[in-house]
């Protein structure tokens, strides 16, 4: 079997850069473990499944909201069973519809494990398929990392891939870890009634440097508000089976019973096995594939994408490099890997979205910038909806006020942050933003605000005599 193209993984950036290259002409072929599989760790495991809970925990917030609106509720039951039947619906849908797809494009998908065996050669563990390809893409995606003495067993200590196979909600939990993927969990059993510990070794939940200490403290302050017993500075120091579950205790000194414990404490590439370094191809030291800023590596016509490349593990990061890849292997030149405009996005308590740099991260590359900042408080659409938590935060160059950053807290931040990904990413700056029209009311209004901040220079209230 021949083609211009083999990928291995056909998560979100293997399933996307298919698809991409075939619009482009190319003929192309994915390797997957299984037809359960397909789509990835994000559509399986991940971000979509964890987003139909993370809306329904949500809907229980807007549920105790109602009275504000005239709609005297009449209370309602959690039934486990139906959200897990919905979201598992949700999963399998889409799950069927790309390999319908594909199928539909004659693209066709082999089940096992491709292994590399030269530059141009796949070897399909299962199916016992050798194809030949003019350029392979690596997209294999990555597996939960466990942490000192806390290794997932399925039963005491899961972790996100476990999660799922859960038949009913935890009656108390301990999550390890204030990532995104602790801080979203909290959020979702806590609003399903159950009691949740949330532990962090760090300082602050999201102790990313690419998110700020203030979207981190005010997160933090939002789950502690809804009742989730955030411990930072702390660790699990031991831990021990019971016969109604685990006894935990931490290094604060405080003991807990819980059902089980969940980790969220980040994941680790799948490199291993699959012929990558006999293929000639370079890893780091933490497995990781290098590539250059066409997501090519060590070798000319083998590229990678998405998880295996760097520990920033994001389903659109990883589409948006299998594309330029593709763009690559077809001669182009002119698109380019550019991490600044790469979004990251938290569902919690609050949304937390971030791009570009901090602050912090500007003083370490001693550029000098200007930051303005709106609050969702007094934004009328805030008000109306009962949202006006949070913030919008822009941060300019000084002297040209380009746009370096933005960092937003509050109701849909996800989706308000790609507005400004769009000016950055044709360098535009605060002048742009403040002159730029918005509807009222909107969210939206406050992006013009926080330029205007930096613009014009913030407004200063004084007492009048």
């Amino acid at each position: 079997m021949e083609y211009d193209l083999v990928i291995l993984g056909a998560g979100s950036g293997g399933y996307e850069a298919g698809l991409y290259a075939f619009r482009r002409g190319m003929k192309v072929a994915f390797v997957e473990l299984s037809p359960e599989s397909v789509g990835g760790n994000c559509l399986n495991r991940g971000c979509i499944p964890s987003k139909y809970m993370r809306h329904g925990a949500y809907l229980i917030d807007k549920f105790n909201k109602m009275e504000n609106y005239g709609i005297l509720p009449k209370g309602y039951e959690i039934d486990y069973k139906k959200l897990k039947e919905g979201r598992d619906n949700v999963v399998t849908t889409i799950r069927e519809n790309f390999k319908k797809f594909a199928k539909q494009l004659n693209i066709p998908i082999y089940y096992g494990k491709g292994v590399l065996k030269d530059p141009n050669t796949v070897f399909v563990e299962g199916e016992e398929k050798t194809l030949k390809a003019k350029f392979i893409l690596v997209a294999t995606g990555s597996s939960p990392a466990g942490v000192g003495n806390l290794v997932p067993d399925g039963k005491n200590i899961l972790d996100t891939d476990q999660i799922w196979a859960l038949e009913e909600l935890p009656r108390r939990v301990l999550i390890v870890g204030g990532g995104a993927v602790g801080v979203e969990f909290a959020y979702i059993f806590k609003k399903y009634g159950s009691e949740v510990i949330l532990v962090e070794i760090k300082d602050r939940v999201l102790p990313s440097p690419d998110i700020p200490e203030d979207s981190g403290r005010y997160l933090g302050r939002k789950l502690r508000e809804i009742g989730v017993d955030l411990r930072t500075k702390t660790s699990v120091e031991s831990w021990e089976e019971t016969p109604s579950g685990v006894k935990v205790k931490l290094t604060d000194g405080s003991e807990h019973e819980v059902d089980f414990i969940l980790l969220g404490v980040g994941r680790r590439p799948n490199t291993r096995g699959i012929g990558l370094e006999e293929a000639g191809v370079e890893l780091d030291e933490r497995g990781f594939v290098k590539t250059n800023e066409y997501a090519q590596t060590s070798v000319p016509n083998v590229y990678a994408c998405g998880d295996i490349t760097s520990p920033l593990m994001l389903a659109h990061k990883s589409m948006y490099e299998g594309k330029i890849a593709v763009s690559h292997m077809l001669g182009e030149r002119d698109w380019k890997k550019d991490e600044r405009i790469i979004p990251k996005i938290i569902y919690s308590a609050l949304e937390v979205a971030s791009v570009g740099l901090t602050e912090e991260q500007a003083e370490d590359m001693d550029i000098e910038v200007s930051v303005g900042v709106a609050s969702f408080v007094a934004n009328p659409k805030a008000m109306d909806d009962g949202e006006n938590e949070g913030f919008v935060r822009i941060v300019a160059d000084d002297e040209t006020g380009e746009i370096l950053g933005c960092h937003i807290v509050g109701p849909h931040a996800g989706e308000l942050i790609h507005q400004v990904v769009h000016m950055m990413k044709d360098r535009k700056t605060v002048e742009f933003a403040s002159k730029s029209m918005y509807s009222h009311p909107s969210l939206s209004e406050n992006i013009g605000i926080a330029s205007s901040e930096v613009y014009y220079g913030p407004i200063s209230w004084t007492k009048r005599r």
